[in-house]
């Protein structure tokens, strides 16, 4: 414990530094959750968080990316993204599902890359916004509840239990139960699958509402949950049996790999390892153990040869052996995906003039630092870069037309948005 204290301490120090490369302060895409399995001695990972389905294997100390696609719509001729991923060994076969949209879509894993197995879309729509495996069953996740699937993408029961901030929130490592960290109600949810009602619900204590944070259930029912204080342990009833306090960050996800008596969870700054009566056996930081930026949030783990601890940790993601030390690693690569933050808009400082005069032409609703093309009557005028917050201003000369009502019309270079205003030519 005193060496825990002292560390705590030492953290405190450094911590400035963590704390600035939280999520959002890069302009990568960043790694925050996916899944993790073991298969014929190896393990692979899976994540959608760049919106392809990435699928990584670990060879020696490297990850090496295996497979990356992206969903192809025949309809409208572009590709989508994915949202979610799950891998799953199938009678000594290594598959993947991951869902878009309305669809679900099931892979095998091939040394060479993946090969479409199925794809099922509903036709109610139905978005799906996570699929997993809650206990041994496929699972997805929607606004309308949790739907059981078999291996077939056949739909075999539904069940009216939500989580409605956060999808991401809700588990099922147990044939019996479904668990949900509620961040609105600040409680533990324990959901009975076979009385189809709420079970239990226990507080919890966030100084953060939102964020995806996740539960765990061993096979002997004990829960594992961690809050932005304590790690805590509680029966399948919701009463609570052991608890380890930590750094005060946000707790994102608990979990083990079921065949040690350790459980480990994230909270950031690192990740601590704890035995089953909630006592400390190891940590580590991971600000800087995966690169630049590193800030632990989903959190995977998978026995092979002792566990293997996959951290999706913002800039990278990160494999721990049981003692927590580095692995491998891979970084984000993909750009992050820039939005529009307001809709789009146009204003003139006015609305008629001769040829020749200036007019100052302001908008926004464009995407931070596009280009945009500026056009009078179908005319290109000039091209402006639009600032941080998508907006834009500066001064246009009406050109030398006849007289009439003409649409002076910007267009986005990368967002393809464009918004017209109508100006009079005297």
């Amino acid at each position: 414990m005193r060496k825990w204290i002292i560390s705590s301490v030492i953290l405190m120090s450094v911590i400035s530094i963590f704390f600035i490369v939280k999520p959002g302060k890069s302009s990568l895409q960043s790694y925050y959750s996916g899944d993790a399995i073991s298969y014929q001695n190896n393990v692979y990972i899976s994540t959608t968080n760049t919106g392809s389905l990435e699928i990584f294997k670990l060879e020696d100390k490297i990850l090496v990316l295996v497979a990356k696609i992206r969903p192809y719509d025949y309809r409208f001729s572009n590709y989508g993204e994915f949202f979610d991923s799950k891998l799953s060994e199938e009678n000594n076969h290594l598959y993947v599902y991951a869902v878009s949209n309305y669809t679900i879509y099931k892979y095998e894993v091939a040394d060479t890359g993946l090969n479409l197995i199925k794809q099922s879309a509903n036709s109610y729509w139905e978005w799906y916004n996570r699929i997993d495996k809650f206990g041994n069953d496929i699972a997805t996740v929607s606004a309308k509840g949790i739907k059981i699937f078999n291996t077939n993408l056949e739909s075999v029961v539904a069940y009216d239990f939500k989580n409605e901030t956060a999808p991401y929130n809700l588990s099922g490592d147990n044939q019996k139960y479904f668990l949900s960290i509620d961040n609105t109600d600040s409680a533990l949810k324990i959901f009975n699958r076979q009385s189809n009602s709420l079970a239990g619900r226990t507080p919890l204590n966030f100084k953060y509402e939102k964020g995806n944070r996740r539960a765990y259930q061993d096979l002997d029912g004990a829960i594992y949950v961690v809050d932005d204080y304590y790690a805590k342990k509680f029966d399948s009833t919701g009463n609570l049996r052991a608890s380890f306090k930590h750094l005060d960050y946000q707790g994102f996800d608990i979990t083990a790999s079921g065949n040690t008596n350790y459980v480990y969870f994230s909270n950031g700054v690192g990740i601590v390892k704890l035995n089953k009566e909630m006592k400390l056996a190891d940590y580590a930081w991971t600000g800087n153990m995966g690169g630049y930026a590193g800030w632990a949030m989903g959190l995977k783990v998978v026995y092979n040869q002792g566990d293997k601890v996959v951290v999706f940790n913002n800039s990278n993601i990160l494999v721990l052996n049981d003692k927590l030390k580095k692995i491998a690693s891979v970084s984000a690569t993909e750009e992050e995906k820039k939005y529009a933050t307001e809709n789009l808009f146009l204003n003139l400082d006015k609305t008629s003039g001769y040829a020749n005069y200036g007019v100052v032409l302001s908008g926004g609703g464009f995407l931070p630092g596009e280009d945009l093309a500026i056009s009078f009557n179908g005319s290109v005028l000039s091209t402006i870069k639009a600032d941080t917050r998508g907006r834009f201003s500066t001064t246009i000369k009406v050109p030398n037309i006849r007289s009439g009502f003409y649409d002076i019309k910007v267009s986005g270079n990368n967002s393809k948005s464009t918004y017209s205003i109508s100006f009079q030519v005297k």
